[in-house]
This record gives structure tokens, sequence and C-alpha cells, in this order.
């Protein structure tokens, strides 16, 4: 296929129990123009045994190193030859068999740099979050992401590439740095009022059940990354990226001390409350 209308990149570690049902749901897809890219990031379970069986419907990459998340979607990213990039987790599925066919019918009203999608909670409080036209706007999405998981979204890999927009190695939450640097460069943005995906929520095992020394400390290394957006940031939009780090430092003993007892008590990380921090307009006021 010539011009390949989605790379959906999936990157699998350890995932046996769940790499068929994720595949499946966009093999199952009644839109055709995708390629599937999966990094095998150096299972030691059966996940490349189970790759195999698709070999000839997807692009395997195997890590000769365990990289994490991040550097394994980096490296998807140079492999991926489609108009529009999907991140899908490993345990995650597409929402319905149309779920392609509608979020190209959203790209093609205005050939967003980002579009924003819904997602649809499993586990937990089983909700599904939606987009509106209030939600989706730069400010909305600087402030206080809606959803900020980069599955959520629908990338142009011309403007990922155009603005060197690559994920953060090596360290926890490097989807809310991707998310926000992304809108804070985006020119165009869309959005679709449906889900896209289904997000499996406090699996056993998973990044965010997992508590860690490691996971504390980077939560200060991502808001150092943020704040080294400020310069690139629009002056109109600053305060509102200013806002958001300053909301989310204030709230970062409370995170920490729940991760700590976590480990303390030998049980999963607590599940946060979604964020909604709201503009203060004493946060104009607030500058570098």
């Amino acid at each position: 296929m010539k011009n390949i209308k989605f790379s959906i990149i999936i990157c699998a570690f350890n995932m046996q129990e769940y790499i068929d049902k994720t595949i499946n749901s966009v093999l199952n897809q009644t839109y055709k123009n995708y390629e599937i890219i999966v990094v095998n990031d150096k299972s030691t379970d059966k996940t490349l045994e189970i790759l195999e069986k698709y070999k000839n419907n997807i692009i395997i990459i195997n890590n000769e190193k365990n990289l994490g998340l991040g550097g394994s979607r980096n490296i998807a990213c140079k492999h991926a030859k489609g108009e529009y990039i999907i991140y899908l987790d490993a345990d995650d599925t597409l929402y319905e068999n149309t779920t392609l066919e509608k979020i190209k019918e959203v790209l093609e009203k205005n050939y967003p740099d980002i579009a924003y999608f819904g997602v649809k909670y499993i586990g937990g409080s089983n909700k599904t979050y939606i987009p509106t036209a209030e939600n989706s706007t730069k400010e909305a999405r600087i402030l206080c992401d809606m959803h900020f998981a980069v599955s959520s979204k629908c990338w142009k890999r011309e403007f990922l590439e155009k603005n060197n927009i690559t994920f953060i190695e090596g360290i926890y939450y490097e989807d809310m740095v991707y998310s926000i640097k992304g809108v804070i460069l985006a020119e165009k943005i869309g959005y679709g009022e449906f889900p896209i995906y289904n997000y499996l929520r406090n699996r056993k095992g998973s990044i965010t059940t997992d508590g860690s020394i490691k996971k504390c400390s980077d939560m200060y290394i991502m808001l150092s990354h943020l704040l080294s957006l400020y310069d690139i940031t629009q002056d109109e939009y600053k305060p509102y990226l200013l806002s958001f780090i300053k909301n989310e430092t204030m709230n970062l003993p409370r995170k920490i001390n729940g991760i700590l007892k976590a480990m303390k008590n030998n049980e999963n990380c607590p599940i946060f409350e979604k964020r909604h921090y709201i503009f203060d307009k004493d946060d104009e006021d607030i500058n570098i």
C-alpha cells in the first residue's frame, strides 16, 4: 500500500496474556489502510512466540535490550510510514471495529496535527471520558489534559518529525511531557466526541500499579522537562503551562506519600483521582 493512513504502534513487554486481543482489535477493523508495528521489548515470556503468529500482518521489531515504553515507541516511530500515528498499549484494545473509520472521518475535516478522542476505562470506575470543544482547546489541554495518555490522541507523523517530538526515555510520565509539548507546538487541533480505545486500568504488574522510589523521583524530573518547554510556548499560553506546573507541584507530596505507603505495605499504588485543575485568575501573573 503506497499511502498508508495509520501506523498503529504497540509496545509489548511480557504481555502474553493480552497481546492477542490487542492485535486482533486492529486486524478486525473495517478500515484497512494501516500498518501495525509491534515492538517486543526483550520479553521473557511467550510474547514473541505469539507475535510470530501474526508475522504476515504486522511488523515486528525485537529490542536487543529492554528499553522501556519511551525508547520502544521512539524506535517504532522511526519505522512508521503512516500519515498518522496511533499508540496502543499492549493490554488495551481499539474501542470497536469501526474505530479507525471514525477517526479518519474526523481527520478529514481539517487534517490536524493532533486529534483528541475519548477513552473507556475498564476496571475501577469504568467511566468513559469524551472530548468536547471546551476541553480540546490549547488552553485546556495545557492546563489539564482530559487524558494525558498518548493513546487517546492521533498524531500527524510529519508534525512529530518536523518538531522533533519524541518520548523522554527511561522515566515514568513520558506521556505527559509528550502530550503537552505536542499541543504547545500544534497549529491545528481536531477532536472526536467518541472513545477510540479501552484502557485496562489497575492491571496487576502494570506501570501504574507498581510503586518505586524512581516513580517518585521521576515526578520531579517530569516537571523539569515541562519547565524547559516554557521558551517554546507562545506568550498567551505560558500562564496555562505554569499553572499546570504549579498545581502538579502542590500535589506531589500527597502522591509521593501514597506511593511510599503502598511500598511499605507491599500493596499496589493507589489510583489517584483525575486531575481537575482550574485556571486561577492569579495564575495570569505567574512568570519566569
